[in-house]
């Protein structure tokens, strides 16, 4: 399916420069419009606290004057050289917090696809909850591509793309295609688990649970699944890796070198949709490239 709107937090920093960089890369594959999207501060509501003093207001008004000049400048040449790449944009500059402003204008703008960059190194510490990126999953209807790495126009090459058998993982493999280099492959993995309680079953020994029955029908069910999984969407063999979903997924891709991580979301939109812990959270936070989370079916 072609986008037809791809919508880039652009904060001007590096990062937001880096996800620009991947979704004009994107729009070219779709002839899709960019929608550059900037938050302002609300910086009538912070004047507010200490009581300033009407010099102070009159000099801070003259500096936010001057910034917001100096970001109208840069976000202009920006927009001047998306057209000159052929492609159709436009800006949308709003007052409020960044993951509200992205959503609300993806919604406004009909995007399917939200591009933002994030901040930060590698491990737990990387992607903190509250950030831009994080604000913008929890929120987003449309699917969101968290940009990390360097900075290059083109669209991805190497992607991993993870599925627990489920329609949210065969949404996310099926709309992969849109954000990668044309018949570019795609590896797909699947994390297994033995049932809860299982470990602590072997402590009985092997007659009294015969945990490695358990095992093999697991395996068995997954390679069930994989096969089909296979035979519909053409692709490679599937991975059946044992272990936590996020840390089988984020391990794979940094030891194969993948240049994208895709994942299904679950659940309904809000705070409660994505919580801190799930697969494609944690996925996000620890991923050592760019993530797709992959909501459900397009209307």
């Amino acid at each position: 399916m072609a986008l037809t709107t791809i919508l880039v937090g652009c904060d001007l920093s590096e990062h937001s420069d880096h996800a620009l960089e991947r979704a004009i890369a994107i729009a070219e594959l779709h002839r899709a419009k960019i929608v550059l999207v900037h938050a302002q501060a609300d910086e009538a509501s912070g004047a507010a606290e200490g009581a300033p003093t009407s010099a102070l207001i009159e000099q801070l008004g003259e500096v936010s004057a001057a910034v917001h000049a100096a970001e109208a400048i840069r976000l202009t040449d920006k927009l001047a050289e998306i057209h000159a790449r052929g492609l159709v944009a436009s800006v949308v500059s709003r007052i409020g917090a960044p993951g509200e402003v992205l959503t609300s204008a993806a919604e406004d703008e009909h995007a399917e696809l939200i591009v933002v960059g994030t901040h930060g190194h590698t491990g737990i510490a990387r992607f903190l909850l509250g950030s831009v990126a994080t604000a913008t999953l929890r929120r987003a209807t449309c699917d969101v591509l968290i940009v990390r790495g360097a900075s290059t126009r083109a669209a991805f090459s190497k992607p991993l793309v993870a599925t627990d058998f489920s329609p949210a993982a065969a949404h996310a493999l099926s709309r992969a295609t849109e954000v990668l280099v044309p018949g570019a492959p795609i590896d797909v993995i699947h994390a297994w688990q033995l049932p809860a309680g299982s470990w602590g079953a072997t402590l009985l020994g092997q007659a009294r649970f015969p945990w490695n029955t358990v095992r093999d029908a697991v395996l068995a069910s997954a390679q069930t699944q994989a096969d089909k999984l296979i035979a519909e969407h053409h692709t490679q063999p599937v991975q059946l890796v044992q272990g936590p979903p996020a840390q089988v997924i984020t391990e794979a891709a940094a030891r194969d070198g993948h240049d994208l991580i895709v994942v299904g979301a679950h659940g309904k939109r809000g705070v409660r949709r994505l919580l801190l812990g799930s697969v494609a959270e944690t996925t996000v936070s620890h991923a050592p490239c760019s993530v797709l989370v992959v909501q459900g079916a397009r209307a």
